[in-house]
């Protein structure tokens, strides 16, 4: 059976509601690590690059003139490899539409989207529904765009009645609903995910994130699907439960948005392997 997952903090992972009883885990933001650097990875978890996805496609010579033409082009041996991008478009919008500023950036995969990805290439995972958030550095009410919950984040899902939003959007964060979750396929396929809220009051951006949800078998105690899934795309789309779930992509910004009350986030991020 499905187990009901639970959130703890941003930027951190959903727990089954079984572990969470368990260990007796309660909302608290100073407890829990962030998912993009966590405490202890559970056994077996593959080692993953802190830059993105990286996949070996060759071996490092152990011949000093090898090692010296490997360090010459930059991209030899084990620095070569696959890796996941999240290109992010955030245009700060007045309340008639007109553009106030314009920002581009890019952020990394985190821990729970390196284990999202290994779940749909193994089918122990179904893909579900996404979500954008975000919040001012720190996560702070004083500063955030949003403070109308009871965490000042800002969210963009496309549902409320499914998974993720179905949990953050019930009094956790303060959210937009709308958002579009667009496939291309070809060469360098792209997965972009776009939508809209109104800050509701002046702030920054300081800190964005993109969170999955997926569904699959039964989770073991570390909060992953221990079988094949069973439940299709379509039905997760739909679904109230998730096997796993938390953050893929996320980046503290080094200059943060200013955004003024009112005013429009409009979030373009579009997920691509290069």
């Amino acid at each position: 059976m499905i187990s009901k997952t639970v959130f703890l903090s941003r930027p951190c992972r959903f727990l089954t509601a079984a572990v969470v009883a368990a260990l007796g885990l309660g909302l608290n933001l100073s407890a829990i690590g962030q998912s993009g650097s966590p405490a202890a990875a559970p056994p077996g978890t593959l080692a993953w690059g802190a830059g993105g996805v990286h996949i070996a496609t060759g071996s490092s010579a152990s011949a000093p003139a090898a090692n010296e033409r490997s360090a010459q082009k930059g991209s030899a041996g084990l620095n070569q490899g696959i890796k996941m991008h999240g290109h992010w478009i955030i245009d700060i919008k007045n309340a008639d539409g007109s553009l106030a500023h314009h920002h581009e950036f890019e952020n990394s995969i985190q821990y729970d989207g390196q284990n999202y990805l290994i779940g749909l290439m193994s089918g122990y995972g179904a893909a579900g529904l996404w979500e954008i958030y975000f919040s001012s550095v720190g996560a702070m009410a004083s500063t955030s765009p949003c403070n109308t919950a009871t965490y000042p984040y800002c969210a963009i899902v496309a549902s409320t009645t499914a998974q993720p939003g179905l949990f953050i959007c019930n009094g956790l964060y303060t959210c937009a609903t709308g958002l579009t979750i667009t496939p291309t396929f070809g060469v360098g396929p792209t997965l972009t995910l776009a939508g809209s809220i109104v800050a509701t009051q002046a702030g920054s951006i300081g800190f964005v994130g993109t969170g999955m949800s997926a569904c699959g078998g039964a989770a073991e105690g570390n909060g992953f699907p221990a079988s094949i899934s069973t439940v299709t795309p379509a039905a997760c789309y739909t679904s109230t439960t998730t096997s796993f779930s938390g953050t893929a992509t996320s980046t503290t910004l080094a200059s943060p948005i200013p955004v003024a009350s009112g005013q429009i986030i409009q979030v373009t991020v579009v997920l691509s392997l290069s």
